[in-house]
């Protein structure tokens, strides 16, 4: 059994948000939602995660703009960028601005899984 992780979950789809909570708890772990870059650097900030899920097309503040907060704060949290942007830029970006992984939309939930775990 893989250890119970503390996972912000930021996605402004709220059926795809829904979904991956309701499926990160049933496999054991805790989940957080944040529906727009502003308040999910609330959240960090008023807590750690151990992973963070996170979109690129969000509003108020794009995922990719998340990301690059995080790390010029010097905050490591493993964030997986969760998008529909299939593109070679995209990736590199998100990469490059210190994401952990980069899983296209739509994604096999397993697969998903395993990459939290």
């Amino acid at each position: 059994m893989t250890a119970q992780r503390d996972i912000l979950v930021v996605e402004d789809d709220e059926a795809i948000a829904t979904g991956l909570s309701l499926n990160l708890r049933l496999a054991g772990h805790r989940a957080t939602v944040a529906g727009d870059g502003d308040l999910a650097l609330a959240a960090i900030a008023e807590r750690a995660f151990d992973l963070v899920l996170l979109d690129i097309n969000l509003p108020r503040k794009n995922g990719l703009d998340v990301l690059a907060a995080l790390r010029g704060a010097d905050n490591f949290v493993p964030v997986i960028v969760l998008s529909a942007r299939d593109g070679e830029y995209d990736k590199v970006a998100a990469l490059r601005l210190g994401a952990d992984d980069y899983v296209t939309k739509p994604f096999a939930l397993a697969e998903l899984l395993a990459r939290v775990d």
